[in-house]
């Protein structure tokens, strides 16, 4: 069972909004390719201080991972098979159907833990039970160039 830290439309439906109207107003067609630049970029500056930013994201990291797959063309099956994420770990930490939102959800929850977690952190709670997340058992990961 997996209950910690699981999303909810309604904390992020209004930031989605926001950030909607925000990029739109810049002339930016595609949201969900901006944030994903963003969150890219920011990734490489952590990544030359020595930080794997992608960590950070915790259990979130296979939901956001799957929406940058998919943006880029690649099926979910193929997704699936490439990085061997549990399935039921990406779709708890997905809002379906509201891509935007879950990533958001993912920044706010790296966000919260930079400032109480270890930066490169590879193990992250799904529930109180000592359910887990081991990230570094995922060889195919996305993962900081440090």
């Amino acid at each position: 069972m997996i209950n910690r830290f699981l999303p909810s439309l309604e904390k992020f439906e209004e930031t989605k909004k926001q950030y909607i109207e925000y990029f739109t107003a810049k002339g930016e067609k595609d949201v969900i390719g901006k944030v994903i630049s963003n969150m890219k970029s920011t990734a490489e500056i952590q990544a030359s201080q020595g930080v794997d930013a992608w960590l950070g994201y915790g259990v979130y990291l296979p939901a956001i991972e799957r929406i940058f797959a998919m943006h880029k063309g690649e099926s979910e099956a193929d997704f699936f098979a490439r990085t061997q994420y549990p399935h039921d770990v990406v779709m708890e930490y997905s809002l379906d159907g509201h891509d935007l939102a879950t990533l958001i959800a993912a920044d706010k929850y790296s966000r919260m833990h930079q400032q109480h977690v270890a930066v490169n952190t590879s193990q992250w709670p799904l529930n109180e039970n000592g359910r887990v997340l081991e990230l570094n058992d995922f060889p195919a990961r996305i993962r900081a160039k440090i």
